[in-house]
């Protein structure tokens, strides 16, 4: 069958070995081989090598144990990779912040981390304003994850150094398929799927799946939060002899919510915090700023100044790609392959934020020029009686139109390979090239509401006069955040990025190296508002504030840049069920939308003295470890150990943080660990993970001028990144009954890198069940955070206890912000194969 349906961890464990590639015959331990050593790398590889035989860390994500994790967001699906870092609490359709290997993130994105489908990146720059790269992917039944950090995905990958996640198709080389129902039993969700595969002639076969899904959510808004749907398909044509050909597509249009900060009660002391509690009215485990009297927000267009309506989506991505790979075998030792997709994009992002503020920080201010006399209830059943809270939400309306976000990419490379010095050699010459379209308009609006988790209402400011000073509780269209946030920009950024690499083989000994040298061609304009074009004017009786696009600040953009990098590794087989390995690698990435209105151009678009330093960060790292697998009596086991060490220097301007903009300029390193291992022993099945990380800041430096920056925190741990991650997944089969529970925990993190403020140590545990109660049908049971517990993620707004009693205090506990994981998710799900 083209899809397993066991639902517990270990099932990946008990799935069958990829073919042998070495001489000799399976032993026992390459016959319960749980990390799957013999499987081929596809990912980042310029040759056809097992897992065991290639100098890269690698990690296979089968489905069965993503269905045993029950996933509440695409970013918590990485923490089954060792290394990987993600705070994955924004929601199901994505907005993570996604690193690796100790690399923080300054200001969001997966500036280091590149998405990949079947081989080609889902988008060019990871960390695009509203536009990450997991909004693009969804995970989809009979896929399977391919993660390679650092090492080749320096040179095999653009914008890729430290590493590089492949979603991998099935192909449809074995037939059958399966069709089930997913539903929700603690909230409204119900999910379908399917999947297909087999021969349509010889020589000719195909995969296809796809889900549908719809729901309130587990945060339920009051209406459909998520609804939508998923169709991937490939055709594959062998060409005997001569390789084949491929054709495939995939339809996306999902709508999920967003997930923002949300109010605690925080367990502190002097030097962090060792926990949560949940704030009365707003349980942050399954509270949401968004409710039925905020479904729909209010938008001034940004050229015209009309006020339009816009429903309060979360993230709604719309992609369509269209694929042909061909691979061509034509003897003499020659290999041909290109990879081509051309992908249509576009979607919205938008949301209610989180801002903690108390009545009497309201009171008195200055808002539309006048004095805040009072706050009253702007909807609900409440409308227009005084508000009495303790607490508000001051967070902003965000709606960001992501017009085309679409994309055309190639990756055509030749090898050739020959006996050399006694060994095999393989050379391939590669050109990669992508032109990634990026075309946004964002409207951020201040806005008021109450403090409560269950359809929150708009709360609006009346002046002492009596004058209504906010419009449904928005008081400035365009204005949250200084003007310069109303921005609009429509650019084209194409990659050409030839590379080559070098394999040797004799014996047990390996070599190889690679250099690749990226150039990138950035072509469009950006414009925002600017205090010219912002007033305050009556609109339907109330006194708001607006602002529309200045062309004055139209900035054009007309540069290139260019890097280059190399990745150089070894591998010594001690014999047939362990290797060493060691690898030397340097990469970048490009720094685009996130600089443009920064200053670093000039008036022709070309970069100037400031922006050529700043468009391109670098990464290197060293890396040594062991893949070992074996076996003691019944007891079955494989294991990889990976020690390394990461280095990186990066500028970047941030303009969503203060009325200017910040500039950063940073530089960290981190040495650790990572672990990955399985157990079997008859019905028994554990697999394992570990990172152990110590990472600190080097440079550090930020502010509203780049040329005046402040430093600060420099020896710090830096934010974001845990000193320990780990995931335990045991599991015992008992005749058709399957049962299991997956740990995933992460040690203490620094909330802010300038003040050593630590997040506490947390642990989330899952359980997962399974019957197959008749042949080719299973009943499944999955339970996403088992007790419920009040999960920070490892972040928390506040660094300090003193900026936490700010807030004030309720039952003595000090109030805070911060991303906080789902609570409980109980997920009941049918499947028949057939």
């Amino acid at each position: 069958m083209i899809a397993q349906t066991a639902a517990a961890p270990a099932a990946a464990a008990a799935s069958a070995p990829m073919p042998d590639t070495a001489a000799a015959p399976p032993t026992p331990a390459r016959q319960a081989d749980s990390l799957n050593l013999e499987r081929i790398v596809v990912t980042t590889a310029s040759m056809a090598r097992s897992k065991l035989r290639s100098s890269l860390s690698v990690t296979t994500i089968d489905d069965d144990l993503v269905r045993a994790m029950n996933p509440q967001t695409q970013a918590e699906v990485l923490r089954l990779i060792p290394g990987m870092i993600d705070q994955g609490g924004n929601g199901p359709g994505g907005n993570a912040n996604i690193s690796v290997r100790g690399l923080p993130v300054t200001t969001g994105g997966s500036p280091f981390v590149q998405i990949q489908e079947d081989g080609l990146p889902t988008v060019l720059f990871g960390d695009m304003n509203f536009g990450n790269n997991d909004y693009w992917i969804r995970f989809n039944r009979s896929n399977s994850i391919e993660a390679v950090r650092g090492g080749s995905a320096s040179v095999l990958a653009s914008g890729a150094p430290g590493a590089v996640i492949n979603f991998v198709s099935d192909t449809g080389t074995v037939g059958g398929g399966s069709v089930g129902l997913e539903s929700a039993l603690n909230y409204n969700a119900t999910k379908g799927y399917f999947t297909a595969a087999g021969a349509l002639a010889e020589g000719l076969h195909f995969h296809a799946d796809g889900f549908v899904i719809q729901g309130r959510g587990l945060r339920d808004p009051g209406f459909d939060a998520q609804k939508g749907y998923q169709i991937k398909a490939n055709l594959t044509k062998d060409l005997g002899t001569l390789g084949y050909v491929r054709f495939n597509v995939k339809l996306l249009d999902d709508t999920e919510p967003l997930y923002t900060s949300y109010p605690s009660l925080v367990h502190a002391g002097s030097s962090g915090f060792t926990g949560l509690s949940p704030f009365p009215g707003f349980d942050a485990r399954t509270g949401s700023t968004v409710g039925v009297y905020n479904e729909v927000i209010n938008v001034v267009d940004s050229t015209t100044g009309q006020l339009t309506r816009r429903r309060t989506d979360g993230l709604h991505p719309v992609a369509n790609a269209y694929g042909l790979q061909l691979h061509l075998t034509p003897g003499g030792g020659f290999t041909i392959d290109d990879k081509f997709r051309y992908t249509q994009m576009r979607g919205t992002f938008s949301n209610n934020t989180m801002g903690l503020a108390m009545p009497s920080s309201i009171i008195g201010s200055t808002v539309n020029g006048q004095t805040v006399g009072s706050i009253v209830y702007a909807n609900g059943p409440s409308k227009g009686q005084a508000f009495t809270g303790s607490y508000l939400n001051t967070g902003t309306q965000t709606f960001t139109r992501m017009s085309d976000m679409g994309s055309r990419a190639n990756d055509l490379n030749a090898s050739k390979t020959f006996d050399l010095a006694g060994g095999k050699t393989s050379v391939t010459g590669g050109l990669f090239y992508m032109d990634q379209h990026i075309a946004q308009d964002w409207h951020i609006n201040a806005h008021y509401q109450t403090l409560e988790g269950v359809n929150p209402a708009g709360l609006d400011l009346l002046s002492t006069t009596g004058q209504l000073l906010t419009l449904n509780g928005v008081s400035g269209f365009n204005t949250a955040r200084g003007p310069g946030v109303n921005r609009t920009y429509d650019l084209s950024a194409a990659n050409t990025a030839p590379y080559l690499t070098a394999n040797w083989e004799s014996g047990a000994l390996q070599l190889d190296a690679g250099v690749r040298h990226d150039m990138l061609r950035v072509n469009g304009w950006a414009e925002s508002a600017s205090a010219a074009t912002t007033q305050t004017s009556l609109i339907d009786g109330s006194l708001v504030s607006s602002s529309v696009l200045d062309p004055a600040t139209r900035e054009a953009l007309h540069y290139d840049a260019s890097y280059s990098s190399y990745s150089v590794g070894a591998l010594y087989a001690v014999n047939n069920d362990t290797s060493v390995f060691g690898r030397v690698s340097r990469g970048g990435r490009f720094n685009v939308d996130r600089n443009i209105l920064s200053g670093y151009t000039n008036p022709d678009g070309s970069l100037n003295d400031s922006g050529r330093q700043k468009v391109v960060s670098h990464v290197k790292q060293q890396e040594i470890g062991v893949k070992n697998r074996g076996q003691f009596g019944e007891l079955a086991y494989s294991a990889n150990a990976t020690l390394f060490h990461s280095s990186y220097g990066s500028s970047n301007f941030d303009l969503t943080q203060g009325p200017t903009g910040t500039y950063y300029q940073s530089a960290y390193e981190s040495t650790g660990v990572e672990l990955e291992g399985s157990l079997r022993s008859g019905g028994f099945a554990m697999v394992a993970s570990m990172t152990w990380t110590d990472a600190k800041v080097t440079a550090n430096a930020q502010g509203a001028d780049p040329q005046n920056l402040v430093s600060s925190g420099v020896g710090n741990r830096p934010a974001g990144v845990p000193d320990l991650m780990y995931m335990l997944a045991p599991s015992y089969r008992i005749g058709d009954f399957m049962g299991g529970v997956m740990i995933v925990g992460r040690g203490r993190s620094n909330v802010n890198t300038s003040s050593q403020y630590f997040a506490p140590a947390e642990v989330l545990v899952n359980m997962n069940m399974s019957w197959r109660f008749m042949p080719g049908a299973t009943v499944d049971l999955n339970v996403h955070n088992l007790f419920d517990k009040l999960l920070a993620d490892g972040h928390l707004n506040q660094s300090s206890l003193a900026s936490l009693q700010a807030n004030g205090t309720i039952n003595g506990l000090p109030v805070g912000t911060g991303g906080v994981l789902n609570g409980r998710a109980v997920v009941l799900g049918l499947n028949y194969e057939f």
